[in-house]
């Protein structure tokens, strides 16, 4: 299954952990969508990152073939939020050459707003230098940090 990877999922050390098969295939973006930190942690004690529509705003991540196998860890890894608290989705998302693809990703269900710390937007930074996102993507994630 192809599926969007964006946020904390991208870091290594967590992608090796939830999804150990997975196979990057290529960076893409989700038009018209942007991160809201609508579900809180109580690993990170902070909002976790989501998908939410946003006209004329985008979402860097990678497209990655995971197993079922994959999707299972995946899914059962949303321990520290409720079971059901994210749910799969089926999105187009735009590849570097600007094709259009359908794929999989996570979006959650939103319970209110939250904002997100350092040490979790670290975490993410990690994954966006591993795949070696667009500086733009960096920028955007650098934005949510508190002030």
């Amino acid at each position: 299954m192809k599926f969007f990877l964006y946020a904390d999922h991208l870091n290594p050390v967590q992608l090796k952990r939830r999804a150990p098969e997975h196979r990057f295939l290529y960076l893409a973006t989700l038009a018209d969508h942007t991160i809201k930190f609508c579900r809180w942690s109580s690993q990170w004690r902070c909002g976790l990152a989501s998908i939410v529509p946003s006209p004329g705003e985008k979402v860097w991540g990678g497209v990655f073939e995971v197993t079922d196998e994959d999707l299972t860890l995946m899914d059962e890894f949303e321990q520290d939020v409720p079971q059901g608290a994210y749910r799969h989705l089926q999105i187009t998302v735009l590849n570097e050459a600007g094709s259009k693809e359908l794929v999989t990703t996570y979006a959650a269900n939103p319970i209110g707003k939250f904002k997100a710390k350092d040490h979790y937007l670290d975490w993410v930074m990690k994954g966006l230098t591993q795949w070696k996102l667009p500086q733009e993507a960096v920028q955007q994630w650098e934005s949510y940090r508190p002030r």
